[in-house]
């Protein structure tokens, strides 16, 4: 959250421009009587000032800190969902997934039959099809879609072979996969309806229309695929060529095995990601690091010595040097440390091996956002100085944009209140300026007439001298 800051104030009186000979001493006079007015302004916009510096730190600390909380929730999805690895002997025969819930292991598989997909075509009409926006199969828009013993109604937007491929698809998806091929040549083509079951099953494909009337010539059964697992004599089956293997397992069949070459799916643990999303964090936290040290020392930032620095400055130190109680559950195990200057680093060496000989306990050092560990306490950390509305960070934001909002309302009060005293000192100085400016007409006027008086008198006087 921030506040705008108004731009520096400044008093100058533009409305003043005395006539009497007295008018630079009132334009002083006038000038004086604003500064010292202004003293109060400029207090206010110094404090101003000081809090837009603050703000702007604040948006700096919040800034690297919510990367390091973001960092923190990468570390947790990697030591989740990224620890495990698979492997195939033979990438021809099949494919491996890991998702949730899977575990190390290894296994075989065997696959005795990829299995095939129903198929159908749809019956040539009197006339080819050679325009499916506008030609029909029989002229309907309902129909009767039937795979195996299983019935579905369609209902297309118009009797075109087009609105009948796409009513297909959307109202018996995952049934059959309807499209429309050319039996015919480039120059006649013959556009027929092809349709594929969605899955491996020796169920036929039929298709009627309004009238009962059979649409579909030709419909060739599908089988389903066949599989061994871990040498067993057991063959199983699948409508689907993903099969799940084991829990968080899923292999995809790509082909068919030599007889007695099963293919070996291997799942072993992997702290590449871990090691990946370690570093990162690492990266994030230097980042924060580097920035709350400009607050700190003689020249530190306009933070400086606030108890937000400090406790910033501790939560940083806990995770640096976390350690879950027992030595041997520590970050610094792992081949993470800190050092002198609170920078963080990873050897990966260090934690390759620490991940070798024991992953578990690397795990369970790292712990999870809610159970414990070093997870935990980075995430309460984090929630603790990012939260929104409860954040040490956030809510140090708010309170410094609710001062700069008060500022400006104080400013732009002293300012009216300046402005108002400006006006009503340049009407009275102007007043006084033009009443001395009046009464130096008036004596300049008397003084001629004087002046003129006592030059008579001396001009016609019998002994020349000047006569009162």
């Amino acid at each position: 959250m921030s506040s705008s800051i108004s731009a520096p104030v400044t008093v100058s009186n533009l409305g003043f421009t005395g006539v009497s000979k007295f008018a630079s001493s009132l334009q002083q006079v006038l000038t004086r009587a604003e500064s010292i007015a202004a003293l109060p302004l400029n207090s206010l916009q110094a404090q101003l000032t000081t809090l837009g510096g603050q703000q702007t730190a604040l948006q700096g600390l919040d800034s690297v800190f919510s990367n390091l909380q973001s960092s923190v929730s990468s570390l947790a999805t990697a030591a989740q969902s990224s620890i495990l690895s698979s492997s195939v002997s033979d990438g021809s025969i099949v494919s491996a997934a890991i998702q949730t819930g899977a575990s190390a292991g290894t296994y075989s598989v065997h696959v005795n039959n990829l299995g095939s997909y129903s198929t159908a075509l749809s019956v040539a009409g009197q006339k080819p099809i050679t325009n499916p926006s506008s030609q029909t199969l029989d002229g309907s828009t309902s129909y009767a879609l039937t795979v195996g013993s299983s019935a579905t109604p369609v209902t297309a937007a118009s009797s075109s072979l087009n609105d009948l491929v796409s009513a297909i698809n959307i109202q018996a998806s995952g049934v059959v996969q309807a499209s429309i091929v050319n039996v015919g040549s480039s120059g006649a083509p013959d556009y027929r309806l092809s349709l594929q079951g969605a899955k491996l099953s020796s169920d036929a494909i039929d298709l009627t229309g309004a009238q009962n009337n059979e649409l579909v010539t030709s419909s060739n059964a599908g089988s389903p695929a066949t599989y061994q697992v871990n040498g067993l004599s057991t063959i199983l089956t699948s409508d689907s060529r993903t099969i799940s293997l084991a829990p968080g397992l899923s292999v995809t069949l790509l082909g068919q095995s030599v007889a007695g070459q099963a293919a070996t799916v291997t799942v072993g643990n992997d702290a590449t990601g871990l090691a990946s999303a370690l570093s990162s964090f690492a990266a994030a936290y230097n980042s924060a690091a580097s920035t709350l040290a400009q607050q700190h020392g003689t020249s530190g930032g306009a933070l400086q010595g606030t108890s937000l620095v400090w406790s910033l400055g501790s939560a940083l130190n806990q995770l640096g040097t976390f350690s879950n109680g027992p030595a041997a559950q520590s970050l610094a195990v792992l081949g993470i440390t800190l050092d002198q200057s609170g920078q963080l680093s990873v050897d990966s060496v260090a934690f390759q091996s620490a991940a070798s000989a024991d992953f578990a306990g690397l795990l369970a050092t790292l712990g999870s956002p809610t159970t414990g560990g070093f997870l935990k306490a980075a995430t309460d950390a984090m929630t603790g100085i990012e939260n929104p509305t409860s954040g040490s960070v956030k809510t140090q934001e708010t309170e410094i944009a609710n001062q700069i909002t008060a500022q400006n309302t104080k400013i732009s009060n002293e300012q009216n209140t300046i402005t108002e005293l400006d006006n009503n000192l340049t009407a009275q100085i102007s007043k006084a300026d033009a009443a001395i400016a009046q009464l130096e007409s008036q004596v300049s006027y008397v003084s001629g007439l004087f002046a003129q008086y006592t030059g008579y008198n001396a001009n016609n006087s019998g002994n020349g001298l000047p006569t009162l």
